[in-house]
């Protein structure tokens, strides 16, 4: 969750965005050129089941650092369990990082930091850094938003591969100097952005001011409907608040990627609440914050969601620690948008509406 940008940015969200027409396979997921020859994902993220891992630190030290321009980055042990019931261990460096769930949660979210030739041929596979995101505070309904969090990424990934994979995790923090510190909850890596941009033969692009328009038309008409099917509103293309943009090295196009889903009504935080200059009061309120997307291309994204519907929902059903009662809730959720989107009135009053403007 990152800080909240500025309020001239919220007359820029809404943009009328009129792409070329589909072609013909617009069905399928929006997917950059020679996707099917892409390069598979980092080996943490070619498995689904969670990874079971110990992470050792002084986190009484580490959890005091609530600034989020530090540059600091403090010691600490991780070990996790292989493949054949082996423990494996190296050496980490941990980086608080985030806004408001730096300010707010017990146990922040992290950037871990990796000697890249001492995790050759580990799972971690040599590489700098991987983003952590535990469980925030104590409470039950705390741990079970991480499983609601870490589904939502797979969601994403099932309609296009411009999208953040995820891991699972069994996390036990241990704090050696605080016997009474130790805690096992779930948490989910997520893969770094620039790997994934790589997965696509592309590049990340830290540019702000970039707006729908410019954006390929399909990947921007998906990530507008996978936000309002989440009901995300804390993000903006324009400042690169929760997104990011990938151009790859075989097409002009610049594909947005969103991420970081906490303050989503599928989610529900306790902590999370719609900005004050919205005209909703509540994170499950769904209020669409896209572009103008024309009319077949609008129907041809919400065809590709119900293609997918199935596949979206394993992500849920597939994590076995979700409790019934945090399961129904999540696809209760997510069926309100599936009636929705079969109703053409009203696709249009809550995704046309802002062709209006």
């Amino acid at each position: 969750m990152s800080a909240r940008p500025p309020l001239r940015l919220l007359a820029a969200l809404t943009v009328v965005f009129v792409p070329a027409l589909l072609t013909a396979q617009a069905a399928d997921p929006a997917r950059p050129a020679r996707d099917s020859n892409a390069s598979r994902p980092q080996r943490l993220f070619r498995s689904t089941e969670p990874l079971v891992m110990w992470l050792e630190a002084d986190f009484r030290t580490v959890f005091k650092d609530r600034d989020s321009m530090s540059t600091k980055r403090f010691p600490a042990k991780l070990r996790w369990l292989g493949d054949k019931g082996d423990t494996l261990s190296t050496d980490v460096q941990l980086a608080t990082r985030g806004h408001y769930r730096l300010r707010t949660c017990s146990v922040v979210p992290l950037s871990v930091y990796f000697d890249k030739e001492k995790t050759r041929g580990t799972l971690f596979g040599g590489e700098g850094s991987y983003k952590l995101t535990g469980h925030c505070q104590k409470g039950d309904r705390y741990a079970q938003n991480v499983f609601v969090e870490y589904a939502t990424y797979g969601m994403y990934n099932e309609l296009t591969p411009v999208s953040l994979r995820a891991r699972l995790a069994t996390i036990t923090w241990v704090d050696p100097g605080d016997p009474k510190f130790t805690i096992t909850r779930p948490g989910f890596w997520t893969e770094d952005a620039e790997e994934m941009a790589k997965r696509n033969y592309g590049k990340v692009l830290m540019q702000t001011g970039g707006n729908a328009a410019e954006m390929d038309p399909r990947q921007m008409a998906i990530t507008d409907v996978f936000q309002y099917m989440i009901a995300n509103t804390d993000y903006s293309l324009s400042y690169l608040h929760n997104y990011r943009i990938v151009q790859t090295d075989t097409s002009m196009a610049y594909y947005p990627m969103a991420y970081d889903f906490d303050w989503s009504g599928l989610v529900n935080a306790p902590y999370a609440k719609p900005d004050y200059r919205l005209p909703v009061k509540r994170v499950i309120d769904r209020l669409y914050r896209g572009g103008c997307h024309p009319p077949e291309l609008l129907n041809e994204t919400l065809g590709v969601f119900r293609a997918r519907k199935d596949a979206m929902y394993r992500h849920l059903t597939g994590i076995k620690e979700l409790t019934p009662d945090r399961l129904k809730e999540a696809t209760d959720f997510l069926d309100e948008f599936y009636k929705m989107s079969t109703d053409q009135g009203q696709v249009n009053r809550e995704l046309r509406r802002v062709c209006d403007r």
